[in-house]
């Protein structure tokens, strides 16, 4: 299969765009950011310039490869920049996702995109499933979630998959949550910081990797949660983080999210918890506990940070 990546060189594209690969795929894989031509090592494909932002860039870029599928992963990520600037995050977000599925129904090629659980408002007491009502409570999330309209509106046959908090990438690639705690230990913290008000189920990028590429096999095409199994707070997360670092000797200090609003001041849903229902219900969920595949990961990525006497 030949599939155009948008949005490749970021977290989730340096493991889903070598999965691909190995699978026997032909990537053409692109972004904005083209610092890194080879993002993959020899292995990988090299990385084109794609803007999702724009029309007539998507227009050339699909009538050049002509791909059988589109894999859109493009996107702003952060709250606070889409917060501080909805003309982008939307832009972006919605808009470019736009380009790309009109793109995509003009080719008559399925579209795989990718959203997120930030799409509810987290008020539910248990898991968000794949029939629960979207209601964001930010730019973002709103972003993201227009766009999962337009796809389904758009693209006959689509793939919309809401991941859970991501996990992945190592040092280079991840700049999310866990990749803060790993640097606080790098430095030589004493104490850790970690909120106990915001839930959620993280997502490890090689095992939604896989799990993605079992769904677009199969061709069972329409809307799909894709999170690690179990759920935590952030809290939870660090402890887990330290405990398989080995580290019992930092303080892993107890916080509400008040404690970060001047770094982090854009509104968060209390809860972000998900099940992958339909996965389960069509016996396709392939996904992994969080902390096994955290385990894995830290090992994988982290190595020189395990000590001896950690226990996985």
């Amino acid at each position: 299969m030949l599939i155009l990546a948008t949005g490749a060189a970021g977290m989730l594209g340096s493991a889903l765009i070598p999965a691909l690969v190995r699978a026997g795929h032909r990537v053409v894989a692109t972004d904005i950011d083209l610092r890194d031509t080879h993002p993959w090592g020899g292995s990988g494909p090299a990385l084109g310039h794609l803007d999702v932002r724009d029309r007539a860039e998507v227009a050339a870029a699909f009538q050049t490869v002509n791909p059988d599928l589109v894999l859109h992963l493009a996107a702003e990520t952060s709250l606070e920049v889409c917060d501080a600037d909805p003309d982008h995050g939307y832009l972006t977000n919605t808009i470019g996702t736009k380009y790309v599925a009109l793109a995509a129904r003009s080719h008559g090629c399925p579209m795989t995109y990718i959203s997120t659980a930030g799409v509810f408002d987290g008020t539910k007491a248990g898991a968000y499933t794949e029939f629960d009502r979207p209601n964001p409570l930010n730019v973002y999330g709103d972003s993201k979630h227009e766009g999962e309209v337009l796809v389904e509106r758009l693209v006959p046959q689509h793939y919309v998959i809401r991941a859970g908090w991501m996990v992945g990438g190592g040092a280079q690639k991840d700049h999310k949550f866990v990749s803060r705690i790993v640097d606080q230990i790098r430095d030589g913290a004493t104490q850790v910081f970690a909120v106990t008000d915001k839930l959620g189920t993280p997502t490890y990028a090689p095992d939604f990797s896989r799990c993605l590429l079992g769904l677009i096999g199969s061709g069972m095409t329409g809307l799909y949660h894709m999170a690690c199994g179990g759920e935590g707070s952030r809290y939870d997360v660090a402890a887990e983080i330290l405990r398989i670092l080995g580290r019992h000797d930092i303080e892993l200090v107890p916080v509400t999210s008040e404690h970060f609003a001047d770094e982090f001041p854009s509104v968060r849903p209390p809860s972000e918890i998900m099940r992958n229902l339909v996965l389960d219900l069509q016996g396709m969920n392939t996904m992994r506990p969080w902390r096994q595949a955290l385990a894995e990961y830290l090992h994988t990525e982290f190595a020189d940070l395990v000590r001896v006497s950690a226990v996985a």
